[in-house]
């Protein structure tokens, strides 16, 4: 069998060879844009996506409008996992929160791989019990740490899924995905600015020190990146602590 080369996703470079083999002609490469819904309640779902550099929100929208993310996939998982556990719709909806791209896959391709072979399944439910893991602390730190906290682990979570410290994201934009109001979002970044930790202007984000955004986190952050290294061995190395654009 001729070598496979890495497609830049965690989940599909640890697919045993014949099984990568098998899917590799069914892979889509997608371009996503900021605010697009790749999965929504009520609608037919007919592929799932593997990000390689977009990052993808699962969002929960309340009746009045009100939203908040309760999870985050990047290149180290795939989005629509409840696909593949029996369920055909969702409560939540899938938005792109960082553009990028994707490797999109037809469901009934992906649902051959999964039903057929065991270490599929191992390591589609090992990504499982992260996501599981990463929401659920995300339910507590939402209801016991202070918004700056949020905010540190928040930024923390994307620079694991980015390739660079230079962000694009509005308060508005951040104040939805973490529930709070955008006065709370603004007054947490003025402080980090102040403190160093970060640049903001126009609605682009630079870390400036990452350390330091470690040491302001709740714990939450680093819960749930050690389930993820214990789970799925990722993320396998830190983004550079420094970076000025």
């Amino acid at each position: 069998m001729p070598s496979r080369q890495a497609v830049s996703n965690h989940l599909l470079d640890s697919l045993p060879d014949s099984v990568h083999a098998a899917l590799e002609p069914h892979f889509e490469i997608v371009e996503l844009r900021v605010g697009q819904v790749l999965h929504a309640p009520g609608k037919d779902l007919g592929h799932v996506y593997f990000p390689t550099t977009a990052i993808v929100s699962w969002v929960y929208v309340l009746e009045n409008g009100d939203s908040t993310e309760i999870a985050m996939t990047g290149h180290e998982g795939m989005v629509g996992l409840y696909l593949l556990l029996g369920s055909s719709s969702t409560h939540n909806q899938a938005v792109v929160q960082t553009a990028g791209s994707a490797i999109r896959i037809r469901l009934s391709t992906v649902l051959n791989s999964f039903n057929d072979d065991t270490a599929v399944q191992r390591i589609l439910l090992q990504f499982t019990q992260a996501l599981f893991a990463q929401m659920g602390q995300a339910t507590v730190c939402k209801k016991h740490h202070r918004t700056e906290e949020q905010l540190c682990r928040f930024l923390l979570s994307i620079l694991d899924r980015h390739d660079r410290p230079s962000l694009q994201m509005t308060h508005e934009w951040m104040s939805q995905l973490l529930g709070v109001r955008r006065e709370a979002v603004s007054l947490a970044a003025a402080k980090l600015m102040k403190d160093g930790l970060i640049r903001y202007s126009r609605g682009h984000i630079h870390v400036l020190d990452r350390h330091g955004l470690e040491d302001r986190a709740c714990e939450c952050y680093g819960v749930v990146q050690q389930q993820y290294k214990k789970l799925l061995n990722w993320p396998v190395q830190e983004m550079p602590t420094l970076l000025d654009f």
